[in-house]
């Protein structure tokens, strides 16, 4: 018999929902091996951790026993594919290229097992609905910071110019100006209205003694998010939700805010400024690890200004190597798309993935209607409580029901955010839905016409590795996406795989 071990994992958001253990899981697994021919010899076990990264000290202990040679480890056995990952890009660059580089089988009690295209494809696509349950979890354990919201409280960390007190019997601390500090914002807003550059206020302020935390001086981009901040004049937006009845004091009045943004020419000029950027946030320097950033540049000729894209090294881990990483934002959409004009998804893969999309489909659409029958049930019933009191009348000095009329009302604001969320979680689960649809039917296509959002993610689903040393752009497929374009560079035809195809000792 070959030897596997098991991994499980339970986080207390899984228990309390699905009602997994690691009893269960354990027993599962054991079942598993006993019935295809292995011999369990570990089992490893995280408790109450999230697999939003690979950070979890038994998930180490896994990797760490799989490659000592003398363990002759050939299966790794989880009762779920999400029990080991919910991360895209943790499964597809590190644990799928990890188990196949040491011939070890990754093994499911309940999903699919086998191998081929057609097996990797479809873990591929649970690895995705994996990752986006846990973040739609994540929303739904936002209680705390919707209920801030609810008491028009700042939800995010105080900006520069204000400070959080502690409130003596609330759970929650109150957001005050922060004198000291809110003297350079207002310096810096009347400086932009004088006409300054950014880089020329920045400089200004660190003469007048700006500092940060440290003692350090505050980059450019931060005196930009300052001058941005809508929540500078008593508002802010959560949710995509305009925020207006605040309980902190304005920083700044609203005309001066609004004719800073006029002088700056866009409201959102920071967010913007990311959509035109495809390659934020995927692309890494091959000499110190930061991410390569967008920037935008503007020649001027006779025939007028022309725009053009650069990326380069952040730096903000200290190397030296940003002056040296500066390239062009063609140069790496002829080589993205050069591997993409290789990559055709076979069709019996396609028909998968639309049968997978179906069955989550159903799923969301159960679990869209149950939560959302819920709040709106407690909606009603508060705005039943509410016009039963209003209409009964009840005395003004009845400070005991002047305080529950107030919880009332922000329990109420509550569930509308949460509400506007799960709308806006199935809004996003459909835009994703269709554009993995496309991408099987053109992927290079589907490129070219996305905007920087669906570019971003189609790279970092496709590349394992994706680089830029000074000179070298380094673009590794990941391995399921390597098997195609292999294929497809040797006119071979792709065989049909059996997705049903189960493991054996």
């Amino acid at each position: 018999m070959l030897n596997a071990v098991s991994y499980v994992r339970v986080s207390s958001e899984d228990q309390k929902k699905h009602g997994y253990s690691i009893g269960q899981q354990i027993t599962n697994c054991m079942n598993f091996a006993l019935q295809n021919d292995y011999k369990l010899v570990k089992t490893f076990k995280d408790e109450g951790i999230s697999a939003k990264d690979m950070n979890r000290p038994a998930l180490q202990d896994l990797l760490a026993y799989c490659m000592d040679e003398a363990n002759e480890v050939k299966a790794v056995i989880v009762w779920k594919l999400d029990r080991i990952s919910r991360n895209v890009a943790d499964y597809t660059a590190t644990l799928s290229p990890f188990f196949a580089q040491n011939n070890i089988q990754l093994l499911t009690v309940t999903d699919i097992n086998g191998e081929g295209l057609d097996v990797e494809m479809m873990r591929q696509i649970s690895m995705v609905f994996a990752e986006r349950e846990r973040k739609m979890t994540a929303l739904r354990t936002k209680e705390g910071i919707r209920g801030k919201v609810a008491l028009g409280q700042y939800p995010y960390h105080a900006p520069i110019g204000y400070e959080n007190l502690e409130i003596k019997g609330s759970k929650y601390k109150k957001m005050v100006i922060d004198e000291e500090n809110a003297f350079f914002v207002r310096q810096a807003y009347n400086l932009c209205l004088q006409g300054d550059s950014l880089t020329t206020i920045t400089n200004k302020l660190y003469k007048m003694g700006f500092r940060n935390k440290h003692g350090n001086r505050h980059p450019k981009s931060s005196v930009e998010y300052m001058l941005h901040n809508i929540a500078y004049i008593g508002k802010f937006y959560y949710d995509d939700i305009l925020i207006e009845d605040t309980d902190y004091p304005p920083l700044i009045n609203e005309a001066t805010y609004y004719a800073v943004q006029e002088k700056l020419n866009t409201p959102s000029k920071t967010r913007q400024m990311h959509t035109k950027f495809p390659y934020n946030e995927c692309m890494t320097c091959a000499k110190c690890g930061c991410y390569l950033t967008g920037e935008l540049k503007k020649k001027k000729s006779k025939k007028g200004t022309k725009e053009y894209i650069y990326y380069h090294c952040t730096g903000n881990r200290g190397g030296d190597c940003k002056k040296g990483s500066y390239i062009r934002q063609e140069i790496i959409d002829e080589a993205f798309t050069n591997i993409l004009k290789n990559i055709t998804i076979p069709e019996s893969v396609h028909e998968l993935v639309i049968n997978g999309l179906k069955e989550v489909h159903k799923q969301q659409n159960q679990d869209f209607e149950m939560q959302k029958k819920s709040i709106r049930k407690r909606i009603d019933k508060i705005d039943k409580t509410l016009k039963d009191v209003f209409e009964n009348g009840f005395s003004k000095h009845d400070e005991l029901m002047k305080k529950n009329i107030e919880e009332w009302e922000v329990e109420r604001r509550t569930l509308f955010f949460e509400e506007q969320e799960l709308l806006k979680a199935t809004k996003t689960f459909f835009v994703q839905s269709n554009c993995l649809l496309d991408f099987c039917k053109d992927c290079h296509s589907t490129f070219l016409r996305g905007d920087a959002e669906v570019k971003r993610k189609i790279v970092q689903m496709v590349c394992s590795n994706f680089s830029y040393d000074g000179e070298t752009l380094d673009i590794v497929p990941n391995p399921v996406f390597k098997v195609i374009i292999k294929n497809n560079l040797s006119n071979k035809k792709l065989p049909r795989l059996d997705s049903n195809q189960q493991p054996t000792g």
